[in-house]
């Protein structure tokens, strides 16, 4: 799974080991039939120089562990195509130890060679294990650790087989030519660990340049998937404000044409219009709200709040809505007379709540208390009204929601969301309380500063 096709970004240290581990699995899975191709060989060329079970012995250990590598690398290969980096990485942590012992393997051969076959015999086969050692630390020095665990292991190998015919078949007849072949080997061993740090540094440049190109393009992706949420929500927005619009406007050309028809209708049509006014002038408050919040456009200017004041300009904005609607609205008188704090942005969080409040109360009323507390203000709005769920108080504050029992098409949904997100602008906490079919308690705490300081 390549990083642009990753929904989280992992660290780069994750991803180059992951793509280390792709290049050292993919060059494991080319030379697997040479792999095979040269156990052949040598089984061919040692079977009359060597006794069959040593042979049938060692064949078996360099195929059994040859089909390790071959199940290993078809297993990381379908894991980097389907699972995370994490993932992929526990994998191959777990099952590393399948490269030191396939360099163990093919070195273990020297006990089948040393002093048992004619010099020239002897040496071809030694070039051989040479040819497989050197091309498995080229494709393995992709990942630099794995590299030298092989050549470690190897040389580890070659000193104990050397060891073990020191130990038991110390008079041969080709002795001084067979250790100077073990003995190249050695250097050759040793030379490939020199080689590998080069590749290494070719590998890693490459890794780079990917890694840099599967950023670029995991970036790219990123914004234009958010470019297409963008637009998503803006098609939304304006179908959620046109819906919510036609009704009153509707409504009002209605009364309109009433009124010019039958100006006797005044009295009781009059009411109905101011209140389809209100509903369009509300309407389009929240749209401008929420788009001078999108636009980073809302100014916090401190200066001091009277609060007296700002409930006395809540209930006379708000109690001709309220009395349409025959509901009671009442205003708790405040223990707190100033205070600073930016006195438009507060009064709009305020009169959100009390709207909603209304629009959501059949009967009853609305209560806005202000409570004190050591170090804040609690304002409160209380209602009567239909209430809600538990599952529904964490969806409340989120754009375009709406209850779904509230039964009524007035506002665009953005009301709670435009309370939130002013709240948080200016350091104000927002909770809420709510029983279904009892009515609903919204908390606006706002850190008190008193005005004198």
């Amino acid at each position: 799974m390549s990083l642009a096709d990753t929904l989280v970004l992992p660290s780069e240290a994750q991803w180059v080991e992951a793509a280390e581990y792709g290049m050292l699995v993919e060059g494991g899975r080319t030379t697997q039939a040479a792999a095979l191709l040269v156990i052949g060989l040598l089984c061919a060329l040692l079977y009359w120089y060597v006794p069959v079970w040593q042979l049938v012995l060692w064949a078996t250990a360099a195929l059994t562990v040859s089909a390790f590598r071959h199940v290993f690398c078809r297993h990381f290969a379908k894991l980097a195509e389907t699972h995370s980096i994490e993932v992929q990485l526990d994998f191959v942590r777990r099952y590393n130890w399948i490269w030191p012992l396939y360099g163990a393997t093919w070195i273990s051969c020297a006990l089948l060679l040393l002093e048992r076959l004619p010099p020239r015999l002897e040496a071809v086969c030694w070039m051989l294990v040479a040819g497989v050692c050197g091309a498995g630390v080229l494709w393995m020095s992709a990942h630099l650790k794995t590299a030298r665990l092989f050549v470690f292991a190897a040389i580890v190998c070659l000193a104990v087989s050397i060891g073990l015919h020191h130990l038991f078949d110390w008079h041969a007849v080709h002795s001084e030519g067979s250790f100077w072949f073990s003995g190249l080997l050695l250097i050759f061993l040793l030379t490939l660990l020199h080689v590998a740090n080069k590749q290494h540094k070719v590998f890693a440049s490459r890794i780079e340049l990917s890694y840099q190109n599967a950023r670029l393009i995991y970036s790219l992706r990123q914004q234009a998937s958010a470019l297409q949420e963008a637009i998503k929500f803006k098609d939304r927005f304006l179908a959620g404000a046109a819906h919510d619009l036609k009704q009153p406007v509707n409504a009002l050309g209605i009364y309109a044409e009433w009124l010019s028809k039958e100006p006797e209708l005044s009295p009781e049509i009059s009411p109905k219009i101011l209140q389809a006014t209100t509903a369009i002038n509300t309407l389009f408050d929240s749209m401008f709200d929420f788009v001078k919040l999108d636009a980073g456009q809302f100014r916090i200017e401190q200066q001091q709040v009277n609060v007296p004041r700002l409930l006395s300009d809540l209930e006379a904005q708000f109690h001709p809505m309220a009395s349409q609607r025959k509901l009671k609205l009442r205003i708790r008188p405040s223990p707190v007379a100033t205070f600073r704090s930016d006195p438009a942005i507060l009064q709009r969080i305020l009169g959100n709540l009390l709207a909603n409040a209304i629009r959501y109360t059949r009967q009853g009323g609305i209560l806005l208390a202000v409570r004190r507390e050591p170090q804040a203000l609690r304002f409160e709005v209380w209602d009567t009204g239909i209430g809600m769920r538990p599952e529904e108080l964490s969806r409340i504050f989120g754009e375009f929601y709406k209850v779904e029992t509230a039964g009524t098409e007035e506002g665009f949904g953005l009301g709670l969301a435009i309370v939130k997100r002013l709240s948080d602008l200016m350091g104000y906490s927002v909770s809420v309380r709510s029983r279904q079919h009892r009515g609903s308690v919204f908390c606006v705490r706002v850190p008190l500063v008193e005005a004198d300081e």
